[in-house]
């Protein structure tokens, strides 16, 4: 017998021996003759070399096995090992997928800001281009102006020395005139309180009120200059996103859609829960 980490097996060596001894007497002759003999202690002697050689790798693995430790024991520890080495795999490979992910989704970011950026530029462009055009609009208007008359040029002085009403005396008279359809008596009103009360608090609503006047009247290009003046010199009013909308109309009156379209879309853009954003949505789903 041997033993391995107090396991025990029987030694082959007397199964062996029996067999054949069993194969000898069961021969022709029924006879173990010498040279059988010979063989038997030759396959005996080699059998009892390997049992040795088989007992001397036992005892080195025992050797190697730390104390207290079995087979069994070993082989728990490996599927432990393993289950472990299989878990940090999944999650290697969950963490690759998520970083793919987001590499992907960064790629897209970085894509619609470059493309934002363009867009930017472009706007800015246009906004240039609209600009010079104003430019010349005013020009053109200034050459086809008739210079004051004498008597025309003293006006302003008569109109400051007589003063009889207040900036808003006069903007709410300026503004019934407006309501009553007298577009050119009301624009002189409101220019008239622009000039006497240049800082009052009614000068934006005036500036926007003129452009009305304007642009009731069909005269699309000086509504555009008038709501321009208001946008220079009263950005922060609350008329801003009306006259936007109105000066988005006005280049569309003119057959210029495409600034028209421009300034809508800046107007959505600054004001989007405003009535004239909401307009102006409308407006560029119809074109």
């Amino acid at each position: 017998m041997y033993r391995f980490k107090g396991h025990t097996w029987l030694s082959p060596v007397p199964f062996l021996l029996i067999l054949i001894l069993y194969r000898c007497a069961s021969s022709g002759l029924g006879i173990a003759t010498s040279d059988d003999v010979g063989k038997l202690q030759w396959m005996l002697n080699n059998l009892r070399t390997d049992l040795n050689a088989l007992e001397k790798r036992v005892s080195a693995l025992e050797a190697r096995l730390p104390e207290g430790q079995d087979i069994k024991q070993i082989q728990d520890s490996q599927k432990a090992t393993a289950k472990s080495v299989s878990d940090l795999l999944f999650k290697t490979q969950s963490l690759t997928t998520e970083l793919q992910r987001i590499t992907g989704r960064l790629e897209e970011l970085s894509h619609s800001q470059r493309m934002l950026n363009k867009r930017d530029e472009a706007i800015q462009n246009e906004l240039a281009k609209i600009k010079l055009s104003i430019a010349d609009m005013k020009k053109r208007l200034d050459q086809l102006t008739p210079p004051k008359t004498p008597e025309e040029a003293e006006r302003p002085q008569e109109a400051k020395t007589e003063k009889k009403t207040d900036d808003k005396g006069l903007y709410m008279s300026a503004y019934e005139t407006f309501k009553a359809g007298k577009m050119d008596e009301a624009r002189r009103m409101f220019n008239t309180l622009l000039r006497e009360y240049p800082d009052s608090e009614y000068a934006d609503n005036a500036r926007f009120w003129i452009g009305e006047t304007y642009y009731k009247e069909g005269k699309y290009e000086d509504a555009i200059l008038a709501y321009e003046e208001l946008f220079r010199k009263n950005p922060d009013s609350e008329k801003v996103p009306g006259a936007m909308l109105k000066q988005g109309l006005a280049f569309y009156a003119l057959k210029d859609r495409k600034t028209g379209r421009l300034i809508l879309e800046r107007l959505i853009e600054k004001f989007p829960d405003s009535e004239q954003a909401r307009i102006a949505r409308k407006k560029l789903k119809e074109h």
